[in-house]
């Protein structure tokens, strides 16, 4: 049984062709058409598609061109490309094999064996899905675990860097939370960093924004195109839900309910002077700002600016 019904798309520009595969798939198949290539890579791009159904003889852009596209797009580069052609000699297959293709599929088409390979790639890959996504997961919050949040600060400073954009990151940090254990005990600390967790959840709602654990009582946000005034307004709205929900900590330092520190930083790399930042200096600009943020008082943000940033104040 698949997960979900499976996205299949089609790029071809013979319309008989295509009425004849989406006409056969789609009792069973959430079936996507395009007639041309650059049509094609877009659906790709924003349907995520289990599977794509390339013709490889099409005008302007033929279909290896467009399999190497769409292998270079880190959007795209994991759904599984079943070349659709004619063409059945072995350099031919041996060449869209080496472009990433796990398929061919012969004209004159064959129902029996196109809904035989549709069922078989789609099954498979969204199998990998899972296997990836729990892989990347905490098991107890369901956030994206530390793998999961390295993968994707390394991406995101590479993709900020090329396109000009500006990146943050937050790091929180549950106040007093040995003595929210201590006193409560474990299996209510437990319940506590999943309710920490949907709050912060809650706060990032973008599909770009990553709230992931880091481990113990410690979470990282990576917010993309953010400046440092979207993530200031993050920070307090995270504060601002600590509030509205006053989880019981009679045991804290400075305040009668569960509160957190965060710290952050943010880079506008359209402006940076110096060497391309990595994870390690982002994770460290972060921490320095929670560290002042704890010894502030607890319950606050603090801001560590980047080497280069004319704005020096470390509000909070």
């Amino acid at each position: 049984m698949l997960s979900h019904r499976a996205k299949v798309l089609i790029i071809d520009d013979d319309v008989t062709t295509i009425r004849m595969m989406a006409d056969s798939l789609s009792p069973d198949y959430e079936v996507i058409v395009a007639t041309a290539a650059e049509e094609g890579l877009r659906q790709a791009r924003t349907a995520q598609p289990d599977l794509i159904l390339l013709d490889v003889i099409m005008p302007q852009i033929n279909g290896y061109d467009v399999c190497r596209r769409l292998k270079a797009d880190d959007l795209t580069l994991k759904i599984p490309v079943i070349f659709v052609t004619a063409l059945d000699a072995v350099d031919q297959q041996t060449k869209g094999f080496e472009l990433g293709a796990v398929d061919y599929i012969t004209k004159p088409i064959e129902v029996a064996l196109l809904h035989a390979r549709v069922r078989s790639h789609t099954r498979l890959y969204q199998q990998t899905l899972q296997l990836e996504s729990l892989a990347a997961t905490d098991p107890l919050t369901g956030l994206a675990n530390r793998r999961k949040f390295d993968e994707s600060i390394n991406h995101e400073i590479e993709r900020s860097h090329r396109l000009q954009t500006t990146l943050s990151l937050l790091i929180v940090d549950i106040d007093d939370f040995k003595a929210y254990n201590d006193h409560y005990g474990h299996g209510k600390g437990d319940d506590c960093l999943v309710s920490v967790a949907r709050l912060l959840k809650k706060a990032a709602l973008r599909g770009t924004d990553l709230v992931s654990r880091l481990g113990g009582e410690e979470f990282g946000i990576i917010l993309t195109d953010t400046d440092r005034n979207g993530a200031q307004v993050i920070a307090r709205h995270i504060l601002d839900l600590f509030a509205e929900a006053a989880y019981p900590h009679i045991k804290a330092s400075m305040h009668p309910y569960l509160t957190v520190s965060m710290g952050f930083v943010s880079i506008d790399f359209a402006n940076l002077t110096d060497n391309l930042p990595d994870e390690r200096a982002l994770i460290d600009a972060a921490d320095k700002a929670l560290y002042r943020a704890k010894n502030g008082g607890r319950n606050r943000f603090c801001y560590e600016p980047w080497p280069g940033d004319t704005d020096i104040e470390k509000w909070a």
